[in-house]
């Protein structure tokens, strides 16, 4: 039923001319506890994702959406998925062949901040897949550690490359 109501959000966006996003991957109908205070954990495996958190993002996918907004839940270990190379690039990405942006969640959550540094998590979240970097807790240490990163090849410039690469197809799109 979500899966039917995400694609007719989606729908109606697009009609109007507005690229939508779908969130929070994975999904946090499992969780308690809120992400905004601090780290929150689904206690689920990939199988068991996949027959229900999982069900509403591969439709979007499947309907061509361009925005995928991760979440900072953990899932199944104690690294927020939107800082997971195994949970953006292998699960979304891969498993779930997702090609469009992948945008992640405030950044200046208490699930992120309670651990990382902004430049640590703006890092992260580039070498797990990530696009782009919504509201980090200080801009400029986040934007400083990115470059420092690309200069000293902890982020290559091929991976920058592709993030523009899919940010320019979506904004064409526009035209």
């Amino acid at each position: 039923m979500v899966a039917d109501m995400v694609t007719k959000e989606l729908e109606g966006l697009s009609s109007q001319g507005v690229f939508g996003a779908v969130k929070h991957f994975p999904g946090q109908g499992g969780v308690s506890g809120d992400s905004h205070d601090g780290a929150v954990t689904l206690d689920k495996s990939l199988e068991e994702l996949m027959q229900t958190e999982l069900v509403p993002f591969q439709k979007a996918v499947e309907n061509g959406v361009s925005f995928v907004m991760v979440g900072h839940i953990s899932v199944p270990h104690n690294t927020p998925a939107s800082l997971s190379q195994m949970m953006v690039s292998n699960v979304l990405r891969e498993q779930l062949g997702y090609q469009g942006i992948v945008i992640t969640d405030a950044m200046n959550m208490g699930a992120i901040t309670g651990t990382y540094t902004a430049d640590q998590a703006a890092v992260m979240a580039v070498n797990a897949g990530v696009d782009m970097i919504l509201m980090p807790q200080d801009y400029e240490t986040a934007y400083n550690g990115l470059l420092q990163a690309v200069q000293d090849g902890t982020i290559t410039e091929e991976r920058i490359d592709e993030s523009v690469e899919r940010i320019v197809k979506v904004k064409l799109q526009m035209q």
